[in-house]
């Protein structure tokens, strides 16, 4: 369970950087990924040569958007075909493990072709643990985003496509975990690019440190506390006002970590954070900052999963350097049979626009079931609707996605 540490450690790092995704991030491999697959028929065995193992795979995907502009009236649709590949290296010598993975996200439209774009991520990693609950790591990734033409500040001008974003960056950290108590120290550094020169507003830097410290006091879970410190540097001033928009935010959180190897796994915490505008037009401000992921297995075949989180995102509205968001999902992984996987999930998230009256509240729910015809082919198909309601009436959207395809996995 080393990795699954690991892997929050990450994402935490991520969530208290003031970074928002400018895509939505979908899981490639599996319709139930925090099932682990039991029984060796269909149990995707990866392939080891030496010191190396090697994870590829592919998803063919035809899909259906009733509405692909976000449009509040006249929704248009469309069908999409999509290719997903995907390959993981990783080699293992002694306590040094060093990973290198990519994928691809290609999509075509049938009748609105300036929506056709392309995705990816190219991610290494080396990690050097010396013992058990102990692990130094450095991590740097390039990635290639398309914006979802229904996130919170999509482009709305349609004929020129959506918004094109590279994301470059690393993290550095160390944890240790005993039986009593846990320590994390994690530095990540970003530069976000809008690639066309009209977005160049949109460009910014983010720099962020956490240190997190746990006390175990008999039981499943540690006790932790966390202070961070976060930075956006915008490469423009404010348009209109030449307003500098650069922030600093320090804050502070308490929670709980439960220990790997239990039927509740992941954290939650809660806590304050002020951000200082550098520009004295601009005031400072405190807020309530959260973050979770919990996942709880009551039996083997299923996963009930929470995601938490409240706090600050880089916004590029007129007035505010950030926006404040807060969402709140809940899904569940369920191993149906041997060779037939579901899933279903819920979600609400609320964006508050720093500088002005804005509000949105977005509210999704999914599903989704996925066949194994054998450890290397399986056939899937998922379905999800969506609403936004919005103080401003061109916000606002109603949409309904439906897909299905083929994953084969090498």
């Amino acid at each position: 369970m080393r990795n699954g540490r690991f892997w929050f450690t990450l994402t935490a790092a991520c969530a208290v950087s003031g970074i928002s995704s400018p895509v939505s991030a979908q899981e490639i491999g599996s319709t139930a990924p925090a099932i682990l697959a039991k029984d060796p028929e269909y149990r995707q065995s990866p392939i080891r040569v030496g010191p190396f193992t090697l994870k590829a795979g592919a998803e063919a995907e035809g899909e259906y958007n009733s509405n692909v502009f976000a449009e509040p009236v006249a929704a248009r649709s469309d069908f999409i075909a999509r290719i997903r590949p995907y390959a993981e290296i990783e080699h293992a010598a002694g306590s040094f493990t060093t990973s290198l993975s990519g994928k691809l996200d290609a999509r075509r439209y049938a009748d609105f072709t300036s929506e056709n774009a392309e995705a990816y991520n190219a991610t290494l990693t080396t990690r050097f643990s010396p013992r058990e609950g102990e692990a130094l790591f450095l991590t740097g990734s390039i990635d290639r985003a398309v914006e979802d033409r229904g996130d919170p500040e999509a482009r709305r001008v349609q004929g020129i496509g959506p918004r094109i974003y590279r994301i470059a960056g690393g993290s550095a950290g160390y944890t240790r975990q005993g039986s009593r108590f846990l320590i994390e120290a994690v530095g990540d550094a970003r530069n976000v690019n809008a690639l066309d020169p009209i977005d160049d507003d949109r460009d910014y830097s983010s720099y962020s440190a956490r240190l997190t410290v746990g006390y175990r006091p008999g039981g499943p879970f540690y006790f932790t506390g966390t202070g961070y410190y976060n930075r956006l540097n915008f490469r423009l001033p404010e348009a209109v006002t030449n307003v500098d928009r650069d922030v600093s935010t320090i804050g502070g959180m308490v929670g709980i970590r439960f220990a790997d190897g239990g039927l509740i796994s992941g954290g939650v915490s809660a806590g304050i954070f002020r951000l200082k505008a550098d520009d004295d037009l601009r005031p400072d401000r405190t807020g309530f900052s959260m973050q979770g992921l919990l996942t709880y297995r009551p039996r083997e075949r299923t996963a009930l999963n929470l995601n938490l989180f409240s706090g600050d995102v880089a916004s590029f509205r007129a007035g505010g350097s950030t926006r404040n968001e807060t969402r709140i999902g809940l899904s569940v992984d369920q191993e149906i049979r041997h060779n037939l996987l579901g899933s279903a999930e819920v979600g609400w998230e609320r964006t508050k626009f720093v500088g002005s009256n804005i509000r949105q509240d977005r509210v999704r729910v999914g599903g989704g079931l996925e066949y194994l015809v054998n450890r290397r082919l399986s056939v899937f198909g998922r379905a999800s609707y969506g609403t936004r309601s919005s103080d401003d009436p061109l916000d606002e959207y109603n949409r309904f996605q439906a897909g299905v395809g083929v994953r084969v996995r090498l």
